[in-house]
Order: structure tokens, then C-alpha cells, then sequence
């Protein structure tokens, strides 16, 4: 009977066009206000037309009103100044405007609301439009979902926290140094006792973002996180939490490269850390194995921050000596003014062994930053200030200074 009044009262309005004295009112108002319908059956009408929606930092959301088909579609905007005191008096210094991100995203579900999808696509930059994530993947219970497609492999807590919810302008030199990136493979991952014990495993191609297999050699990685207070959220800044909450994680990973694969990389660690596009085969035998490592503990607690990665990597060739090479950061910030303005300092550095044939590097940065919150992470300024220092190279300790402005719409 409910529904035939309330079809009956939209189509005596539809004929006889109903209008609101002065702003003009929604159907479900008129309704209410003529009491055809109850106050109930005006929320819960207001909650299932309530289909199209906005949320900042999570964008557009479309969605059935079975939950079933989902679409959530926004981007993030990252700009960036950066001035560089160079050392070299040979070398002119930099002061570069630059769109550092510009990236759309779409993500939800279909068919089913545990059958979800991931699209990102990066417009900023230097290299043009380039594909970041896409995945696909189901999840059958809290404890075990399976994804396949493009994203980042399971290594470091810092790779796999976003650039958008950092607290510095960008991540650590370590980081910059050992991490694995985005690559194409399956993933499982999932979550136990509330989120007490997360893991994250994968089989990957192994040769980086955008890049496909010339070979039958994979990289495997793994990851395992603790949350013994709490879950802990993927992102660096503490906005006021009211209880102290703790992660402690590590990561593993292996693989095997073979001439095939050069010129067909694109992660940092084998294109800046090992070189491996210009590794001479032939001199060092016809594969090469690598693993890596990384542990690192996070804090935070009423705006305090603190966090310490370590990072390791082994690579033997089969015909030459062994090349390792580790690295770290350690970092803490301090919200001066709850969740709007804080302060942060970073140590990092990066050091390898002497090897044939292979890159040799030690260097170190120290930065100390400040960051201005409008709406956390979805309307942000940021600055830091690098001092920056290579111990192998002459006259390349550098100083230097980036500004950003970001917003996730």
C-alpha cells in the first residue's frame, strides 16, 4: 500500500506540477511536508536515490543500490619548486617548477562487492602519460584476497605508502635507492585479528612498471606487518590519534636476471643501485641473483611521528664477486598545531661494497621539513630543506630546497 501512495502521489505531482512557494523542493520533501510519506520513509528514500556522491579525497563515487557495481573517480595534483646549490662550480645551480604528479584513479567493484578493479594513470612528470596501476582481483575473506595486474610489489612500508600521504615532500633517499616499484604479477594478501597480522605475497615479472617478461625467470616477494595496538594507517603524519599505535614489518624478496633483461628494467634498485643495463654479461657470467630486504618499525600518538626503515640487497653474479649494498632512514615529526601544522627531520643514507662491474655508491642526506594541512592529505603544502652528501664523487654535496602544493579531489 505504501508504495502505490507514494507512485500515486509522484505522478499526481508529475501532472498537475507541483512547486515549492520560494526555493523549490525535492519530491521526497513535498511528500514528507503532505504527509504521504513518514520522516522515516523520507531518509530512507533520501539514502537509496543518494547514488552519486562526492567525498574529498575519495572523488566521485557512482554506485548501484545493491553495493554491487561501485565506481570511485578522482586524481591527485602534486606541484613542485626545486632550487639546487650545487658544490660544482662547473655545474650551474637548478631552480625548476615541475608538475611532479598528476594522476587520475578510478577504483570499485563489479558483479559482486568483493570483485574489485584499480586504474591509475600518471599525466605529470617528464615522460607523458604513463599506466601506474591496474588490478584486478577478489577477495574471499578478510584473511585471503587475490589480485593480478599492475602494482607495487610488497617491499618497503615507505614504497608502498602513497607520495600523497608523506610527511616529507617525497620519500627517503634509501628508498629511492632499493625499491622494487610497480611490476606486473599476482598478489595475495590479507589480514588476521583485526588487523593484528597483515601479509602481503607475490610472483612478479620482475622487470619493473610497464615492462613485460623476455624470459622465464620472476621475482618473488613477500611482506608481513604487526599491528599490536591497533591497525596502523598507511601514512606518515600523526593527525591527533588518541591511542598510540605501533607497526613493525619486514619484507624479503628474490630473483634471477639474465642478459635478456637488459635494456627491459625499470625499477630503482636495477636501473640506479645495480646498473644493470650496463652490466657486461659476459664477463660476469649469464645470470645474476638478487634479493633484497627491509625491516622498519612506525610510531605515532597524539601528533607525534616517528619511523626507521632498514634496507639490505645481495647480488651475485655467477663470475664475478659478490656486491652488497644496505641503507636506512630514521625520521620523527611533531604536529605543532593539531592536525594542521608540523615539523619533521629525516636521516638517510646509502652505502655498497667495492665490486667488479657493479655500481659503488655511499652517500647520505639529512633534511628537516614543514608541512601545512588544510583537509590532511587532500589540501597540503609542503617544504624541506636537503643537505645532501656524496662521499665517492667530488663536489657533489648539494644543497637543496623543494615547495609543494598538493590536492586530492
Amino acid at each position: 500500500m505504501k508504495r502505490m501512495a507514494i507512485s500515486a502521489a509522484l505522478a499526481a505531482a508529475a501532472i498537475l506540477g507541483i512547486h515549492a512557494a520560494g526555493e523549490a523542493k525535492t519530491l521526497e520533501e513535498i511528500l514528507r511536508d503532505k504527509g504521504v510519506i513518514t520522516e522515516a520513509d523520507y531518509k530512507e528514500a533520501l539514502q537509496k536515490n543518494d547514488l552519486a556522491y562526492y567525498r574529498p579525497g575519495r572523488g566521485i563515487t557512482i554506485e548501484s543500490r545493491d553495493g554491487n557495481y561501485t565506481a570511485h573517480i578522482g586524481g591527485r595534483l602534486q606541484t613542485r619548486y626545486t632550487f639546487i646549490d650545487r658544490e660544482d662550480p662547473a655545474r650551474e645551480n637548478s631552480s625548476n617548477f615541475n608538475i611532479q604528479r598528476m594522476r587520475v584513479f578510478m577504483r570499485g567493484n563489479v558483479f559482486d562487492k568483493n570483485l574489485y578493479y584499480q586504474w591509475q594513470h600518471d599525466f605529470g612528470g617528464s615522460g607523458g602519460a604513463t599506466l601506474k596501476d591496474a588490478v584486478l582481483g577478489y577477495r574471499f575473506s578478510p584473511a585471503f584476497s587475490l589480485q593480478v595486474g599492475q602494482f607495487k610489489a610488497p617491499t618497503s612500508r615507505q614504497q608502498l605508502t602513497s607520495s600523497g600521504s608523506l610527511m616529507l615532500v617525497d620519500r627517503s633517499l634509501a628508498d629511492g635507492f632499493f625499491n622494487l616499484g610497480r611490476d606486473r604479477g599476482i598478489m595475495a594478501r590479507g589480514a588476521f585479528a583485526d588487523n593484528l597480522l597483515e601479509y602481503m605475497a607475490g610472483v612478479f615479472n620482475g622487470n619493473g612498471e610497464n615492462r613485460n617478461n623476455q624470459e622465464d625467470k620472476h621475482l618473488y616477494a613477500v611482506r608481513v606487518d604487526v599491528n599490536p595496538l591497533g591497525r596502523f594507517p598507511m601514512d606518515e603524519p600523526s593527525f591527533n590519534e588518541k591511542a598510540p599505535l605501533l607497526n613493525i614489518g619486514a619484507s624479503f624478496s628474490t630473483q634471477t636476471m639474465v642478459a635478456a633483461d637488459q635494456n627491459n628494467v625499470n625499477s630503482s634498485l636495477l636501473t640506479n643501485g645495480v646498473g644493470l643495463d650496463d652490466l657486461d654479461f659476459g664477463a660476469i657470467g649469464p645470470e645474476v641473483d638478487i634479493w633484497t630486504a627491509t625491516a622498519n618499525i612506525h610510531f605515532k600518538y597524539v601528533g607525534f611521528s616517528a619511523a626507521a626503515e632498514y634496507y639490505v640487497a645481495n647480488i651475485d653474479p655467477d663470475a664475478a664477486s659478490d656486491w652488497d649494498a644496505d641503507g636506512y632512514y630514521i625520521q620523527a615529526g611533531y604536529m605543532i598545531v593539531p592536525e594542521t601544522f608540523d615539523v619533521a627531520l629525516r636521516y638517510s643514507a646509502v652505502d655498497s661494497t667495492d665490486a667488479q662491474a657493479l655500481t659503488r655508491f655511499d652517500r647520505n642526506e639529512f633534511q628537516i621539513a614543514a608541512g601545512y594541512y588544510f583537509r590532511e592529505h587532500n589540501a597540503k603544502i609542503q617544504a624541506d630543506y636537503t643537505i645532501h652528501k656524496d662521499d665517492l664523487r667530488p663536489n657533489r654535496d648539494d644543497n637543496i630546497l623543494r615547495l609543494q602544493a598538493q590536492v586530492i579531489f
